[in-house]
């Protein structure tokens, strides 16, 4: 269904101003994309191959979930970055040195391993895509409206803004969903990523009390300052959460692991 509201914009700006409409609405993507393209980038001077940072025997447990996912030319880096995180671009997947501080090996490979089910899965190309559409159709809406000057053309379009917004979340929370599955197939023992979301979750619900304090204090604010993860043009704002609860996704990786144990 993500496509549908893309779709019903390029019919509503035929409707409203004709080929003009048209025409203004495709240059407007192509300006989105080509921008989108422009800003997206794949460099990653501030990152560490995983081999000259780790110890050869986690550096090769690491390896063999790279093996096992059959994509080739994926590396593993690390960032110097105290809060823990992970992310994947292109064909690189990062750790934060951060998460060494808070997982044991096992459970940095489950993150590793979901990392890569999103390079497997080919999240890596898509998702910039969905975040340029998202740009696209936030200035769609208003060069409709400026284009017709009509109020109900305005409305129209931004319902159709927030409709992609409702089916971006649902999307992207379910290749959240399809990376942790990919996931559980590379690694030896699937339950790992499971502590491994419950120990972030802990940490995260820690430092959220600590920032809900009242008293001063040296602890740094929860919220991530801008991060190399960020590697494509995407607008700051969220209308609707685009990842799963950590909740949800133990709740399913427990489900898929009993299914495993029961075949």
């Amino acid at each position: 269904m993500l496509p549908v509201p893309i779709l019903l914009t390029f019919l509503l700006a035929y409707l409203s101003a004709g080929r003009l409409g048209i025409t203004i609405i495709a240059a407007l993507l192509g300006g989105v994309l080509l921008i989108g393209k422009l800003s997206l980038s794949q460099n990653h001077r501030n990152c560490t191959p995983l081999r000259e940072s780790a110890p050869q025997g986690f550096a090769r447990r690491v390896q063999r979930i790279l093996d096992r996912a059959g994509v080739g030319g994926l590396e593993v880096y690390t960032i110097d970055d105290y809060i823990p995180n992970a992310f994947s671009y292109g064909k690189r997947v990062v750790l934060s040195l951060g998460l060494f501080e808070i997982l044991d090996d096992d459970e940095i490979l489950g993150v590793v391993a979901h990392e890569v089910g999103h390079v497997k899965n080919k999240d890596t190309l898509i998702f910039p895509l969905v975040a340029y559409f998202r740009v696209f159709m936030i200035l769609s809406s208003i060069a409709l409206f400026f284009m017709t000057l009509n109020l109900w053309v305005g409305l129209l379009a931004l319902f159709l803004y927030v409709w992609y917004e409702f089916e971006r979340s649902k999307f992207l929370k379910d290749r959240e969903f399809k990376a942790d599955y990919v996931a559980l197939h590379l690694l030896d023992t699937p339950l790992s990523l499971k502590r491994a979301l419950e120990e972030l979750k802990y940490y995260e619900d820690i430092r959220a009390a600590v920032k809900n304090q009242t008293l001063p204090g040296i602890e740094p604010s929860i919220e991530r300052k801008s991060s190399p993860k960020k590697r494509y043009w995407t607008p700051s704002f969220i209308v609707f959460p685009t990842h799963p609860s950590y909740d949800e996704r133990i709740f399913r990786i427990v489900a898929y692991s009993h299914n495993f144990s029961t075949k």
